[in-house]
């Protein structure tokens, strides 16, 4: 006889797949929620969900309404950019330090990655490029030995996921962001922390006309006041 999922496992199993869906864009900033939904979608009772969305909502993830339900934060354009500026800078710390701390088999899979890339860019496509962009940043994160700064960079990309995933359909972004990555990969193979970091920190960043092209490609009415 199977014995049942302890509580905590449950409550892990709806995180995880609450920030899939955040991360797909499933969960739309503005989209509200209630935990009997949860609790029916995922067949399981209310308490590991709210356990889940109590997670979810220490992390900014989710914002709980008295007599309204659970709701996805609408982020401003300034709450966006303010986002943004942040996570450039812990990215870059990111590739600081796995200048510093790569071994030579993460390097080659650093390689392999924008590899990828190159391939994915050449196919002009942009959800193929997509998933090479993940494993580039991902190969990053385990090479630079700090799980705290991995912990943060992770949680900031959740918050504005549903603001970025459409990134690189815009004209010109895969081509950008192509040459950032092969900026990047030459600094840590030249061992060049404080390069790295500065090619890191440019690619992340969004300003001038960048953050104007952002502006305008984001849906009106996923953005907060």
């Amino acid at each position: 006889m199977n014995k049942p999922m302890p509580a905590e496992s449950l409550s892990e199993t709806v995180r995880f797949e609450m920030e899939r869906d955040l991360l797909s864009g499933a969960l739309a900033p503005g989209a509200v929620l209630d935990e009997r939904s949860l609790a029916e979608r995922f067949g399981m009772s209310r308490t590991p969900v709210r356990e889940a969305v109590l997670h979810l909502a220490a992390q900014g993830l989710l914002t709980v309404v008295p007599r309204v339900g659970v709701m996805v934060p609408k982020l401003s354009v300034q709450e966006l950019l303010a986002l943004l500026e942040m996570l450039g800078e812990l990215e870059g710390a990111c590739a600081k330090f796995a200048t510093k701390r790569m071994d030579a088999k993460e390097r080659h899979a650093l390689r392999a990655a924008v590899e990828s890339c190159e391939a994915a860019a050449a196919a002009h496509d942009p959800e193929r490029y997509a998933k090479a962009n993940t494993l580039f940043h991902d190969v990053i994160y385990k090479g630079c030995r700090n799980e705290w700064a991995v912990k943060q960079v992770r949680s900031l990309r959740l918050r504005c996921a549903s603001y970025t995933r459409s990134r690189f359909d815009w004209p010109g972004r895969i081509a950008k962001s192509l040459a950032e990555h092969q900026q990047v990969l030459a600094a840590i193979s030249a061992g060049d922390p404080e390069a790295a970091r500065q090619a890191m920190l440019e690619h992340i960043s969004v300003g001038g006309k960048d953050f104007a092209e952002f502006v305008s490609s984001l849906n009106s009415e996923a953005v907060g006041k």
